[in-house]
């Protein structure tokens, strides 16, 4: 199994690394697995759809801003998608040109889809926080709320997730 880290910011100064196995990599997007330990569970029609230990494939693409992760609960069912609006992939590679490290830096807000379309968006009290402290300025907020209102539209519309992600099939 190879791995990668996941360098993961969050403003206005916390930083994690995650390792991550990766199972792709090509110019246009980063495909790597773990074990979530999400702050809280989310719940959905009273069923648990993300919650610790539970599987996830993210999909982060190259100058988007936004990743993808297809959730599977503790059976290996698919439960749904979870978005993070987040800035563009940073990426680093070792002398042999091989990735070493990504870099997210997370957004706060997220837009959690079920299977069935519909959705909901995620930690807007948080992303208000970082608002009123500065952490995210009033540019970075503007972006943040585009991104999340495109993907609301492209979601309606049944135009999300990208085709590559409803696609990729793995067992987890």
């Amino acid at each position: 199994m190879e791995t990668v880290t996941l360098t993961y910011k969050r403003p206005p100064d916390r930083v994690n690394h995650f390792q991550q196995e990766l199972l792709y990599l090509d110019d246009d997007v980063i495909v790597t697995s773990q074990r979530v330990k999400p702050s809280s569970p989310i719940i959905q029609n009273g069923e648990m759809v993300l919650g610790d230990n539970f599987a996830a494939i993210w999909f982060v693409f190259t100058g988007l801003w936004y990743d993808v992760g297809k959730v599977y609960n503790l059976d290996n069912e698919w439960t749904g998608y979870y978005c993070d609006v987040l800035k563009p992939v940073k990426r680093r590679v070792d002398a042999a040109g091989k990735l070493d490290c990504f870099e997210i830096t997370d957004l706060f807000l997220d837009l959690w889809i079920n299977p069935n379309g519909t959705y909901e968006i995620q930690d807007e009290d948080e992303f208000q926080e970082a608002v009123q402290n500065g952490a995210i300025d009033p540019e970075l907020e503007a972006k943040a709320r585009d991104v999340l209102s495109a993907l609301i539209v492209e979601v309606e519309t049944g135009k999300f997730p990208p085709q590559f992600v409803r696609e990729y099939i793995i067992s987890v």
